[in-house]
């Protein structure tokens, strides 16, 4: 199991970057300076890239100026629909529906579905799950189904009867019984092969024989000329009747790593007496989230299934299974401690009790109705009954892109946030990121996305996880000035490590605010006199305040280790004016961005 440290190193902000087009522009020609070039050049080159959902965004930013230059917005807005409205076609023929809810969405926050034609977003979604099933992806198809994903009143009898045939087939037991009640609902007949299996009461040794020992052998270790065998031992739990069971990407790691060099096998132990190892490979993987779907030849002998939409409850009671020190069937009890751990740099762990050890990590955390709502991955080392989980609301979103296979990419609008009370203010925009040109400047504070209230940097991105890149999104804000505005947003690629990127590419002074929690103002050659300090961050905790005077003395970035350190000598208000040295330092990753 992962083991998380703690130190004494003060480590605060950090934020991320991403991409805009300017094709179109020659070097030295005097347009590039012309508003009305450029605004056109950016996007036409978006258009000529087949980036339709980018393109009406700076179409409807550009259109909204009080000094707007002279394009034809109405013509660039029609070949934009079409080009989206062609795509759509295109995604639904090829059978990619993810991406053709993505551009439906964007068509949804332009207001213009009527572009969409015969389709909307209840039988994309529909269509969607049945594509999964019909090509014997269960699992994914059954979270949707669990999460509410698909209206099922919205699905026809017909429907109805052909998931509850496959789910049966494929043992999916909370997804076969919401489509069991639906179709009592409407006064008709289950299938009795399907009544058979939902009376069929889930034992413990079920729930034993559906979880194993994730076993990644690495060879020899050599230790003072003497070799060692070198393994990693984790946990797992097949979600799939055909094999497929989720893991930590931990564990897993040295199968998909490109900077692991050595050698690494990846075998999978059943819960029997036979000790037999089995080959697995890893299908898709997510290291932001600790999660990793992977697959055997070899048929489930039993199947767990995700809870609903309910979330975890302080002292709820919770079981986990799993494989500490490669010992199996090893079940374990407690309760849930805490919500909202921040450990993950996209998501919220859950705290819990249950006695957890190396071992355990991947191994399913369930609830009293034997339903997984969460996955182990990590505990504090040195620290009993302080251990973690990941919680299943994530893995139901990430589960179909894990199926598509290979390391899930993610999508981000481009904003560093501080989370002030009841008020999620912006901390940071990064230059080239899809939020770079709104106006969007530190202070202001995000009111909405989609509609939906936003509050916390998690808020944002719990709307956008799972969102392909290009989706179209709206976002509300208010500026220093209490005017609020709606920007439609196409959301880009998120950098794996943001700030590596943004050191290499922004000035230092814009830079701490996200990094070090103040705002610097510069008086002379590397003096600054500070001028704002964010609650919380690491100038905070450093006791620096407004109006104290800051003589930079080092800026060091080490990427390999993961961090920046800033050295400097301060005078301080509350100290009189005394001088001080200080190092702070930054982690590459943050939590922040969104």
């Amino acid at each position: 199991m992962k083991r998380l440290l703690f130190t004494g190193t003060l480590l605060v902000f950090i934020f991320t970057l991403s991409c805009k087009s300017s094709e179109g522009i020659t070097p030295g020609d005097p347009e590039q300076f012309n508003p009305r070039t450029r605004a056109k050049n950016q996007i036409d080159g978006l258009l000529d890239e087949h980036k339709p959902s980018e393109a009406l965004q700076w179409i409807y930013h550009y259109q909204s100026l009080e000094e707007a230059p002279d394009l034809d917005y109405e013509g660039l807005e029609k070949k934009a629909l079409r080009e989206i409205g062609s795509q759509l076609d295109q995604s639904v023929e090829d059978r990619e529906y993810r991406k053709a809810l993505s551009l439906y969405n964007s068509l949804d926050v332009a207001e213009r579905t009527d572009i969409a034609g015969d389709f909307d977003e209840e039988s994309l979604k529909l269509e969607y799950v049945k594509n999964l099933l019909e090509f014997r992806k269960s699992g994914a198809a059954a979270v949707m189904v669990t999460q509410g994903f698909i209206p099922l009143e919205a699905a026809s009898d017909e429907d109805l009867q052909y998931f509850a045939r496959r789910f049966t087939a494929g043992e999916n037991r909370k997804a076969l019984q919401a489509v069991a009640s639906e179709i009592r609902g409407r006064g008709l007949s289950l299938e009795s092969s399907a009544v058979e299996f939902l009376n069929t009461p889930v034992t413990m040794e079920d729930l034993l024989e559906g979880t194993v020992t994730v076993w990644v052998d690495k060879g020899l270790r050599i230790d003072r000329g003497v070799g060692y065998p070198d393994r990693s031992i984790g946990s797992g739990f097949f979600i799939d009747k055909d094999g497929y069971i989720l893991t930590n990407y931990h564990v897993i790691e040295s199968e998909v790593s490109s900077e692991y060099k050595g050698y690494s096998r990846l075998f999978i132990k059943l819960s029997d007496d036979r000790g037999e190892k089995i080959p697995a490979r890893v299908v898709g993987w997510d290291r932001h989230f600790d999660i990793a779907l992977l697959k055997t030849e070899i048929e489930a002998p039993y199947v767990f299934s995700f809870a609903g939409k309910d979330k975890f409850n302080l002292g709820e009671q919770i079981f986990a299974i799993g494989s500490p020190g490669g010992l199996n069937n090893t079940i374990t009890s407690g309760t849930v401690s805490a919500l909202r751990r921040p450990l993950q740099t996209m998501g919220e762990a859950i705290q819990v009790d249950v006695p957890i050890n190396p071992g355990n990590s991947g191994g399913p955390l369930m609830n009293s109705n034997s339903e997984v709502k969460g996955v182990v991955f990590a505990g504090i080392t040195g620290f009993e009954g302080v251990n973690f989980a990941i919680d299943g609301e994530y893995v139901k979103k990430l589960l179909p892109q894990l199926y598509e296979g290979g390391q899930l990419e993610h999508s981000w609008i481009g904003i560093g946030g501080y989370q002030a009370y009841r008020s999620l203010e912006v901390l940071y925009v990064n230059p080239r990121s899809p939020a770079e040109g709104l106006g969007l400047k530190r202070g202001d504070r995000i009111l909405s996305v989609n509609g939906q209230k936003v509050y916390r940097n998690q808020d944002v991105r719990d709307i956008v996880l799972g969102l392909p890149v290009g989706t179209m999104v709206d976002i509300e804000w208010e500026n220093a000035e209490g005017e609020v505005n709606h920007s439609p947003v196409a959301l880009a690629l998120r950098p794996d490590v943001p700030l590596k990127e943004a050191v290499n590419r922004d000035t230092r002074e814009n830079l701490i605010p996200p990094m070090f929690g103040m705002v610097l103002n510069l008086v002379g050659r590397q003096q600054y006199t500070v001028d704002y300090v964010y609650t919380g961050g690491s100038a905070d905790e450093a006791s620096i305040s407004r109006g104290d005077t800051i003589t930079l003395r080092r800026w060091q970035v080490n990427e390999k280790e993961g961090y920046v350190l800033m050295q400097f000598v301060f005078k301080g208000v509350k100290a009189g004016y005394l001088e001080s040295a200080v190092q702070l330092g930054a982690g590459l990753e943050s939590a922040i961005f969104f």
